[in-house]
Order: C-alpha cells, then structure tokens, then sequence
C-alpha cells in the first residue's frame, strides 16, 4: 500500500510539473557562430570622421541601382540594390564583412547567385553646392564584381554621387 501511494504521489509530482507551462513568446537569438553580437559579424567597429548625413544613397548606375552606406557609431552596414536586366525587380546584396578609418571604407557583399562584390575606397566632398544635390558627397575607390559561377571578376574605379539628403 506505501508503495502504491509513494507510486501514486509521484506520478501526481511529474504530471503537475510537466503541465506547468509558460507564454508562448519571441526570444532572441544570440549570434551565429564566429558573429560578434555587437557590430554583427564582420561589421569591425572604427573610427569615423565622416559627418552623419555621408549616410545614405549613391547612385550605382541611372537605371535607379543603389548603393545603400549605413555609418552608426563607428559600424558601416548598407546594401546594394541592383535592378535585374529587364528592370522588372532587383537584387539587393547585403553587406556581410565591413570596415571605416577616418573617410575610408571597405565591404563586401554576401553572394547572390554566384555574384558578389567587393570595395575599396573612400566618401569624400562632392562638387554640389547643397546636400539636395546629388554629388555633394562621392563615393570613390575600387569595385570588383565577383563571378564564381563563371570564375570571373571585373575591377573598376568607382566614384559615385550621392543623393539629395534632407535638411
């Protein structure tokens, strides 16, 4: 009979504690293996001297592509948004590794579909006259468009104009 009882109350024990539940909720992941949490991967934090509105768009081509920077407490993050050929939908390539000294700047993008790109250069003083201009910064340095699909790349020299930034 003890023995049943003892049988009885921990069956009783387990169930209770197993029905104990908690609110369903959204929890946050930490990083992924090898990320740092504070700059998000291989986002390295430096030191900028660039004034906070060189943020922004640079126009990538005229068909409306752009190159997205992203400056945030010493962080570079952006994007490049690059309309498909026919113009009917773009591919947007995240930055995955970054770096900012001072006006210099490097990235490189994650790949999409075997295409990723890499810079290296700086954003400097334009020559518009006011920031609703485009070109009152550039974007100026070497871009290299990597092919792996078919083992390729292609350098240029870069000098991109901003656009118009609010006042």
């Amino acid at each position: 009979m003890r023995l049943a009882l003892a049988a009885l109350l921990l069956m009783w024990g387990t169930a209770a504690v197993a029905q104990t539940t908690t609110e369903p909720a959204l929890h946050h992941r930490g990083p992924a293996a090898g990320q740092d949490a504070a700059t998000g991967g291989g986002k390295e934090r430096g030191a900028s001297t660039l004034p906070t509105d060189a943020s922004g768009e640079y126009m990538l081509d005229e068909t409306g592509s752009v190159v997205q920077i992203t400056i945030d407490n010493g962080v570079l993050d952006g994007y490049i948004s690059k309309l498909t050929e026919q113009q009917t939908s773009a591919l947007t390539y995240f930055f995955d590794h970054t770096t900012i000294h001072g006006n210099q700047l490097t990235f490189t993008t994650k790949q999409v579909h075997g295409i990723w790109y890499s810079f290296d250069g700086a954003i400097v003083r334009g020559d518009a006259q006011s920031r609703q201009e485009n070109g009152f910064y550039r974007l100026k340095g070497t871009w290299v468009m990597h092919d792996d699909t078919a083992k390729d790349q292609s350098k240029y020299m870069l000098n991109l104009k901003s656009t118009p930034r609010g006042e």
